[in-house]
């Protein structure tokens, strides 16, 4: 396994995120963190999107946490 996969960034909450929180861009930034969640270019896309459960500080955004998130296809 290269560096890139066990090191890779990802979006994480800066504080704490309750359910039900609509997100803005100050609640994310971007962290080596373990399990990965989405990747850094996909950040903006998160913004607007809806907290389905609690996110904890420094805890990877993940698509299980975010409602009605369609994934896209990449190539």
């Amino acid at each position: 396994m290269t560096c890139l996969n066990k090191l890779g960034k990802s979006v994480v909450a800066k504080t704490k995120i309750p359910a039900g929180t609509v997100i803005t861009l100050n609640m994310l930034t971007v962290k080596v963190a373990e399990p990965r969640g989405f990747p850094p270019e996909e950040i903006f896309d998160l913004e607007g999107k809806t907290v389905k459960r609690d996110i904890e500080e420094d805890e990877s955004v993940t698509e299980e946490a975010i409602e009605n998130y369609n994934t896209r296809t990449k190539c």
